[in-house]
């Protein structure tokens, strides 16, 4: 065992002394190289090139075994070690500082004299010329000086022009400030966002979480997941076929996308829709990646709060389908009766749920196979609002064209609640109302005033609003959409009438109704009334009604609010009453609020859909339905 130990050591000691002499450093790799590709990198076009150390110290050898071609042998000033750092400092710099020392000492070896002597005669130069010098003490070749400083003739000779006609100031490309040929300029960007939110339009969902911070101020557009940038871009460049517009490539098309329209995206499948989930998510990953055991307490206090969080949305969804199964446990006690088209409001001891929404506009015309130049012009639309009614279930759809549609505002969501509740709901005692929390459109004191009104005036005993947590908002009515939907992307749909019957089509069994705004012969079937202006004379204002999301109504208690933040929080009632309501069940009023008309389509955009979109449109009758010719004369362009 001593005799192997000692052989070992020697061993050993062999090897160190072997890698000490041949050592190579660390950072430098050998690879498989034979002389053949070495000498085939002596030339010019190699000085600039990344290589290897190894290579590098070939070619250094290489250069400076052969004579020089100016027959001085000026590489013999050089050692290898020197010319080696040399060109690694060189490669080492940024392109321009390469350019500003190039130029530093082609100006030290400049001749800066007019005339060209010669022992025969002197004659006015033709050009510069330089003597090329690596020190003071050290003139070399042009060569010698190209492959030390690790430069290119190419380069050598454009930086003596640009020190001969500009100077030491570092030269600049061409192209610096002008805009290339094929950019893409603002009318290919409004064009590719014309097709984007035309597309999605057609075949996207609203984000059921209503989270505009994801959509940055704009409410997300969820395209279907089967989708993706490649698969929309070639349905792009089939619409441009045979066009004279320029059709914009794939990574062009997808940043201009994410550039003006980053609210467009795709959904994913077992997305979570939540913002919060989505930052307890990020928050517990991080602490997880930094594996550290301090944090081990942190961890589990996020934990703890997401599963609270989740709790308290399960709650409110149980209690969303809590509220459906009395609905449904009634209306199955009444269905065997006869039911009137229209019913009495508050005339039966029963209970219903209703929800209601805003879904998409819905643009036409729409055809489910041709991808045209339609895509890049913004057609005729249409706005859907669905009251469903969950213990029948059946869901009303108020189909509005943009001719007659006023704005997302609480006067348009009251007036059509209450013309719903007058025509089409069950005539309940008891109404459980469900929405998302849209401030502008729901949840607001507008909205609660109205539902005062109704308790007081004797068209409900009793009404309950909640508002279920965001980001675990979907519920009914979008279910119903998504049928409309469905149908609508298979469908050529050109008129207003035509999109009715999608609407009615999309149920076999007529869940889905459509009520029109104006009726065949064009009359109006329902008004839009200044609600907020008209209850603000008799109601006072609900204080933090953002942070409620249960509010309860009795008409026991006339005036009276009760509100909860939460469904098992506790309550907090408020008098909203201004002074003593004039109005009750015997004395309704007469005068109810101010009728608000449409503003109609602009000239601008009537004459638009006639010149513009009625070419889409193959039936002459369906081009005087949707597009017909205006009778108020086309604006001029202003000129700016």
């Amino acid at each position: 065992m001593p005799i192997l130990k000692d052989a070992f050591k020697e061993l050993t000691e062999v090897f160190k002394n072997l890698l000490n002499e041949y050592a190579i450093p660390s950072s430098w790799s050998i690879p498989d190289t034979n002389d053949r590709d070495i000498n085939s990198l002596t030339g010019e076009q190699y000085t600039t090139k990344e290589v290897s150390p190894n290579q590098e110290q070939k070619l250094i050898s290489n250069f400076l075994t052969k004579p020089c071609r100016c027959g001085k042998n000026c590489q013999n000033q050089f050692s290898p070690e020197e010319l080696f750092a040399a060109r690694a400092d060189f490669r080492s710099l940024s392109w321009d500082s390469k350019n500003c020392t190039t130029l530093s000492q082609l100006r030290s070896c400049q001749k800066i004299s007019t005339n060209s002597k010669s022992a025969r005669s002197t004659k006015d130069r033709q050009r510069q010329k330089f003597d090329y010098r690596i020190n003071a003490d050290r003139p070399v070749c042009r060569d010698v000086f190209l492959f030390y400083n690790c430069e290119t003739l190419k380069r050598l000779k454009h930086l003596q022009k640009h020190l001969i006609e500009v100077g030491l100031s570092s030269p600049t490309h061409g192209n610096v400030g002008r805009k290339p040929k094929h950019a893409c300029t603002n009318e290919d960007k409004q064009s590719i966002k014309n097709f984007i939110v035309n597309f999605a339009a057609a075949h996207g969902l609203p984000d059921p979480g209503r989270d505009l911070r994801k959509g940055k101020g704009k409410l997300r557009i969820l395209l279907p997941a089967v989708l993706n940038y490649r698969s929309i871009h070639r349905v792009y460049q089939k619409s441009l076929f045979g066009k004279t517009d320029k059709i914009l490539e794939y990574r062009s098309f997808v940043r201009i996308w994410q550039e003006i329209s980053p609210y467009i995206c795709f959904s994913k499948p077992r997305s979570d829709l939540c913002m919060t989930c989505e930052n307890y998510k990020k928050v517990l990953n991080q602490i997880a990646s930094d594996l550290n055991e301090e944090r081990e307490d942190e961890k589990i206090r996020v934990h703890q709060q997401a599963i609270e969080h989740l709790e308290n949305a399960k709650k409110e969804r149980d209690y969303y389908y809590h509220c459906i199964k009395i609905a449904e446990k009634h209306y199955h006690a009444i269905r065997n009766k006869q039911r009137k088209i229209i019913n009495k409001p508050n005339s039966r001891q029963i209970s219903m749920h209703y929800s209601w929404d805003f879904a998409q506009q819905i643009p036409y015309p729409y055809e489910n196979q041709q991808v045209g130049p339609i895509y890049f012009k913004t057609p005729r639309k249409a706005h859907l609002f669905g009251v469903c009614n969950e213990g029948v279930p059946q869901q009303v759809n108020y189909l509005i064209d943009e001719a007659d549609f006023l704005e997302k505002n609480s006067n348009v969501v009251i007036s059509l609640l209450d013309h719903f509740f007058e025509n089409h709901a069950i005539g309940e005692t008891h109404a459980f109302l469900t929405a998302d929390n849209s401030v502008a459109q729901n949840k607001n004191n507008a909205v609660m005033q109205y539902l005062l009104y109704r308790t007081l005036v004797g068209l409900h005993d009793k009404i309950t609003l909640s508002f279920m947590i965001v980001g675990h908002t979907k519920f009914a009515p979008d279910g119903y959409f998504g049928l409309i939907k469905y149908l609508y992307r298979r469908s050529n749909v050109y008129t207003y009438d035509q999109l009715v019957d999608i609407i009615e089509k999309s149920s076999e069994k007529g869940h889905n109704l459509c009520q029109r705004y104006r009726d065949v012969n064009g009359s109006v079937n329902f008004e839009y009334r200044d609600w907020s202006t008209w209850l603000s004379k008799y109601f006072k204002k609900l204080p933090n009604i953002t942070k409620y999301h249960h509010f309860a109504i009795d008409s026991q208690e006339p005036g009276m609010i009760v509100v909860k933040e939460s469904i098992d929080s506790l309550e907090e009632k408020f008098n909203l009453l201004k002074a003593k309501f004039p109005f009750n069940s015997k004395k309704l009023p007469l005068r109810l609020p101010r009728k608000l008309t449409p503003p109609k389509l602009s000239a601008e955009r009537a004459w638009y859909l006639y010149d513009k979109i009625r070419e889409h449109i193959p039936e002459t009758r369906d081009k005087d339905a949707t597009c017909p010719k205006p009778e108020v004369a086309k604006p001029t362009k202003s000129k700016k």
